[in-house]
């Protein structure tokens, strides 16, 4: 009895021992899958937190909320391009061109005040008084917004410098498959530096007969939306929001510019009753800015020829790269630039253009 006891004891002895080694096994070869995964992603970082760019990694750069921090923080540039998917279009070629500039793009698709003033904030700490432009396109619809709203969820993690929360970043399934892995394994599909994240539209695609086959005119409203109705909004998010850069930054000239949203965007408009309020966010805008010196504004809505050809666009507001080109071209010689002193004409140009436009006549020749 005692030889089988004492048998028993020795071999749940030696199935424990057996259990702490696999155990010891386990552990340390999960530590060092660890270990290499997070080494694999600073090595490469695809979100650009820690270096830049590989030259040879065939980088895909299209997750503008978390990728935009990290080309912020640490590409080479002195000047950049600000805005929402009305700026993708803009190959930033086109600014060495022109303008001698070196300009990093960090469009947000839908991009709120809050979201230009996130993206500022990194890029001022990381470029200092290097950055000698700002290029930044208003939508009016956006700055009456909260002050702290952004068109998406901001990853903290990325955005605050602080490194021991990066556990998020460099042990993440996504980031080792789909922009470590996956580049190497199909690096054809590797991003052109100087257009990314431009849309998916083709030559093609920008055509009126495509335009009206998706666009779908407004609700027609019944209450008058009055002109100064989002003003206090406005000047909320101009003085939280944009700003604070402005006035700590003499030296940075700021571009402000307007895209130009095709005539069904302004039959839109009409339709709710709300261009009065739109010309009025202009004006205020503008005014508001141009009370700084090293503020230039340019305003291309009110131009025919680009916004009543629908020829030019993708749909009712995203407009043909040729189109952002010949803006680059207007930043460099003053074109189409406002100043106090021609903003009420130019307003009334687009006011007039708007109201008597003939809109009926758009469908009458669908494919011309």
């Amino acid at each position: 009895m005692k030889q089988e006891r004492k048998y028993t004891e020795c071999t749940r002895c030696t199935k424990e021992g057996r259990g702490r080694r696999w155990l010891v096994i386990y552990g340390l070869i999960s530590g060092l899958g660890l270990a290499a995964a997070a080494a694999l992603t600073v090595w490469v970082d695809p979100f650009f937190q820690y270096h830049k760019p590989l030259t040879w990694f065939p980088y895909l750069v299209d997750h503008q909320v978390n990728m935009n921090p990290g080309l912020a923080k640490n590409m080479e540039y002195d000047s950049i391009l600000l805005g929402s998917s009305m700026t993708v279009n803009f190959n930033t070629d086109w600014f060495a061109q022109e303008m001698g500039l070196t300009t990093q793009k960090l469009s947000y698709n839908g991009a709120y005040p809050k979201d230009q003033s996130n993206i500022m904030e990194i890029a001022f700490d990381a470029g200092g008084e290097k950055i000698t432009d700002v290029f930044l396109g208003i939508d009016e619809t956006t700055y009456s917004a909260d002050i702290n709203e952004t068109k998406f969820p901001i990853p903290e993690y990325l955005y605050d410098g602080f490194r021991l929360n990066d556990v998020q970043y460099i042990w993440n399934k996504d980031v080792l498959l789909n922009y470590i892995l996956r580049p190497l394994a199909d690096p054809k599909d590797k991003s052109d530096w100087n257009m990314i994240y431009e849309p998916w539209w083709q030559d093609e695609h920008y055509q009126k007969a495509l335009v009206l086959m998706y666009y779908e005119p407004a609700e027609e409203a019944e209450a008058y939306v009055e002109p100064e109705t989002y003003n206090a909004a406005i000047e909320k998010n101009l003085t939280a929001n944009i700003c604070p850069f402005i006035e700590a930054h003499p030296d940075t000239t700021f571009h402000i510019f307007y895209p130009p949203y095709s005539i069904l965007y302004w039959y839109d408009a009409l339709r709710q009753q709300e261009l009065d309020a739109a010309l009025e966010k202009y004006r205020y805008i503008t005014e508001r800015l141009l009370a700084y010196d090293n503020v230039k504004v340019y305003f291309f809505q009110n131009q025919e020829e680009i916004i009543c050809n629908l020829n030019n666009y993708a749909d009712y507001t995203h407009y043909h790269g040729s189109i952002c080109r010949y803006m680059v071209e207007c930043f460099k010689n003053g074109q189409h630039r406002v100043t106090t002193e021609n903003l009420a004409g130019e307003l009334s140009v687009l006011e007039e253009l708007t109201k008597t436009y003939d809109y009926e006549a758009i469908w009458d020749d669908w494919y011309n």
